[in-house]
């Protein structure tokens, strides 16, 4: 008979008055009484049912065997291989246990990809919802009016440019992109530009933006399809070579609609970044809760500093969290929980209308049910350096 080993994605909690069992892999909650608990702690242990029944010699077997046989159809219980298989989230990630339940709710949100059905949302929306006021203001407090620079340098007057004409670009020309333009993004925002020395921590990575303890958790994956001088594929950006991996030849520009929960405009740009969190970097140094919060405000980081820069190159850039976490870590390759995907960047030729309609109002993307599925890709590897 086999062995089954409790889940060990499992978090148990309280909600309406009812007992939840959430599986933290798949985001499922089921509802249980207390005595389940008390059965999945026996499987902390592998066991057969027969086994655990004679562990509880106050309840008939029977009813033992049952309660087993429903805790494995709920995937609960696991049989033992496949459970020594899975890598426990809690213990990956130092018990934090607020951040993994966080991270099982926002995963894999889906969203109304059609437009019709996402204009008569807003429309509900703004009939129904007074829009919040744009900024904060204290009109009583004591006023002390901001000066004007008086002089500016040449570095300052290029800098101030760039943020001003910064804008999120949802219209592309659906031109090819020079690699070069690729490589000088990619290198400048999470390229490698120095070492510092920590000490009893050893050299530590410098990059252009920041990151807590210079650990710099947050890697980038490439879906190139529309880039002169680049096969098209996906590619991981290797930092110490400052060279490019190809992970999976093809074009990867149905791959990348579909990362992006179906926004079609991302077709018309040249790639797409993924940028991903190996969290155990992080964890590393920082245990507590609050380093889960530390890989947003990183990729945070590292996306203004993309679109500064493909703004700087005349580039349409853009930014997004409307993204399928299970169908990229399907296509990259990755566990989900050492490693995982946070956020999307992509840039390309931007259509030549006026920035009032290129920037845009938003993605237009809005909750919906029912879960995307994306297709299979082939894997093959070979190395790229960037030019």
């Amino acid at each position: 008979m086999t062995r089954l080993l409790r889940n060990p994605a499992l978090l148990v909690c309280w909600s309406g008055g009812r007992l939840l069992i959430r599986d933290l892999e798949n985001g499922r909650s089921v509802r249980a009484e207390a005595d389940a608990v008390t059965l999945l702690d026996l499987f902390t242990t592998p066991r057969t049912p027969s086994e655990a029944a004679r562990r509880l010699p106050e309840f008939e077997k029977r009813s033992v065997a049952l309660a087993v046989k429903k805790l494995a159809r709920a995937g609960l219980l696991l049989p033992e291989s496949e459970a020594r298989r899975r890598v426990a989230r809690l213990r990956a990630w130092k018990e934090n246990l607020a951040s993994a339940f966080y991270h099982s709710a926002v995963r894999d949100q889906p969203y109304l990809r059609s437009k019709v059905a996402t204009t008569r949302y807003l429309r509900r929306m703004v009939a129904s919802r007074r829009p919040p006021t744009r900024s904060k203001r204290y009109p009583k407090a004591p006023c002390i009016r901001m000066p004007r620079a008086l002089a500016e340098g040449d570095r300052e007057a290029c800098l101030r440019a760039v943020l001003h004409a910064r804008r999120t670009v949802r219209r592309f020309a659906g031109k090819s992109l020079g690699f070069e333009d690729l490589a000088a993004l990619v290198r400048e925002t999470w390229g490698k530009t120095g070492e510092i020395d920590a000490g009893i921590l050893g050299k530590l990575t410098t990059k252009t933006s920041p990151s807590a303890g210079a650990l710099h958790p947050i890697e980038c994956y490439l879906l190139a399809w529309n880039v002169r001088g680049l096969a098209p594929g996906l590619y991981h950006y290797d930092v110490a070579g400052d060279e490019l991996r190809r992970l999976k030849p093809g074009s990867m520009r149905a791959a990348a609609v579909e990362a992006a929960s179906g926004q079609r405009w991302i077709g018309k740009a040249a790639f797409l970044c993924v940028m991903t969190a190996a969290f155990g970097r992080t964890l590393w140094k920082y245990g507590m809760e609050s380093a889960y919060r530390v890989l947003w405000l990183e990729a945070g980081h590292l996306a203004q500093t993309f679109c500064l820069l493909a703004t700087a190159r005349g580039l349409g850039s853009f930014v997004g969290d409307t993204l399928q976490d299970s169908f990229l870590e399907r296509l990259i390759g990755l566990d989900g929980v050492r490693e995982f995907p946070v956020y999307l960047c992509g840039a390309g030729v931007p259509a030549d209308v006026p920035s009032s309609v290129r920037s845009g109002v938003g993605a237009g993307l809005v909750p919906a049910r029912g879960r995307p599925q994306g297709p299979p890709l082939r894997q093959k590897t070979v190395r790229g350096p960037l030019p």
